[in-house]
Protein backbone atom coordinates (compact mmCIF):
# COMPACT_ATOMS: atom_id res chain seq x y z
CA UNK A 1 0.00 0.00 0.00
CA UNK A 2 1.35 3.54 -0.90
CA UNK A 3 1.56 6.24 1.75
CA UNK A 4 -0.13 9.61 1.54
CA UNK A 5 1.94 12.60 2.45
CA UNK A 6 0.11 15.67 3.37
CA UNK A 7 1.67 19.11 3.93
CA UNK A 8 -0.44 22.51 4.15
CA UNK A 9 1.31 25.82 2.33
CA UNK A 10 0.52 28.99 4.31
CA UNK A 11 0.64 32.17 2.80
CA UNK A 12 0.92 35.63 4.80
CA UNK A 13 -0.09 38.73 2.46
CA UNK A 14 -1.29 42.48 3.35
CA UNK A 15 -4.72 42.08 1.12
CA UNK A 16 -6.31 38.33 2.15
CA UNK A 17 -9.37 39.32 0.68
CA UNK A 18 -8.28 39.52 -3.31
CA UNK A 19 -5.37 36.70 -2.84
CA UNK A 20 -9.06 34.66 -1.67
CA UNK A 21 -10.92 35.61 -4.42
CA UNK A 22 -8.00 34.92 -7.11
CA UNK A 23 -7.65 31.16 -6.08
CA UNK A 24 -11.58 30.90 -5.97
CA UNK A 25 -11.39 32.15 -9.75
CA UNK A 26 -8.85 29.74 -10.50
CA UNK A 27 -9.71 26.44 -8.53
CA UNK A 28 -13.67 27.50 -9.62
CA UNK A 29 -14.73 27.39 -5.93
CA UNK A 30 -18.02 28.94 -5.16
CA UNK A 31 -18.38 30.75 -1.46
CA UNK A 32 -21.49 29.71 0.25
CA UNK A 33 -23.81 32.54 1.53
CA UNK A 34 -23.70 32.85 5.11
CA UNK A 35 -27.11 31.28 6.98
CA UNK A 36 -29.64 33.95 8.55
CA UNK A 37 -29.49 34.11 11.89
CA UNK A 38 -32.14 35.66 14.11
CA UNK A 39 -31.45 37.82 16.84
CA UNK A 40 -34.08 37.10 19.52
CA UNK A 41 -35.38 40.81 20.65
CA UNK A 42 -34.48 42.54 17.62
Amino acid sequence: MASVKQFQVTFDCAEPDRVARFWCEVLGYVVPALPSVQVPGS
